[in-house]
């Protein structure tokens, strides 16, 4: 796994204790995010769908999607932005190896980082980086309501977090330090997360955890 510094604070300090106005019966905040911390940090593959609405300074890419492992390995597609135009592109990630495919030619081998891969979404899974340091990061949570998430019931939460996990999960410039996050009942792994500031939105969604996954260099 690739070093990545750690920005943030490895203590929670959660300020919700309790289900606020609308919230029911949903567990408290400080039981539910380390609960799905620790859920997230023995996830050892996932699907996601990374969406991108509106500018958002330092990511470009507009959308990605595939499959992680947790030992860094990655495959899926992307449409990022280079050029002034948004082009499509397949992607394999392998510890330190990345290899691209645009809309022509065949697959280039290309370092992690480089500007034909301008989202690494290994860093999800990333025992410093990923979902479960965001998580741990949580400066304040309010439990909202339940909700029905692709046929999965689930717990939704506004939570407000350290905005150097966000940036070193997402590479987005400026201060992202506020998401509403839905956690499967059962579980507690994260089933969506959706991040906003001004006019524009990060969307992350999270499915058919622990698959078998196979990720072979082309």
């Amino acid at each position: 796994m690739r070093s990545i510094p750690l920005v943030v604070t490895a203590g929670l300090a959660l300020v919700a204790a309790a289900a606020c106005s609308g919230g029911g019966d949903l567990p408290p905040a400080d039981e539910m995010l380390p609960d799905a911390a620790t859920a997230m940090r023995g996830v050892e593959t996932v699907r996601f769908d990374l969406t991108v609405d509106g500018e958002v300074p330092g990511l470009d890419i507009k959308a990605a999607d595939g499959v992680i492992t947790a030992d860094g390995s990655a495959q899926g597609t992307g449409t990022l932005t280079a050029f002034g135009m948004d082009i499509e592109a397949e992607y394999v990630i392998i510890g330190e190896d990345a290899w691209v495919k645009g809309p022509t030619g065949g697959f280039q081998q290309i370092p992690v980082g480089d500007d034909m891969l301008p989202y690494d979404p290994t860093l999800l899974l990333d025992p410093d980086a990923g979902v479960a340091t965001l998580l741990e990061s949580a400066e304040s949570a309010e439990p909202e309501d339940t909700e029905d998430v692709e046929g999965t019931d689930t717990y939704r939460y506004a939570v407000e977090f350290d905005p150097a996990a966000f940036a070193t999960l997402i590479p987005a410039e400026g201060d992202w330090n506020t998401a509403t996050v839905w956690f499967d009942q059962e579980t507690s792994r994260v089933l969506k997360a959706e991040f906003s500031q001004g006019d524009a939105t990060v969307t992350l969604l999270l499915s058919d955890y622990d698959e078998p996954v196979q990720i072979e260099a082309p």
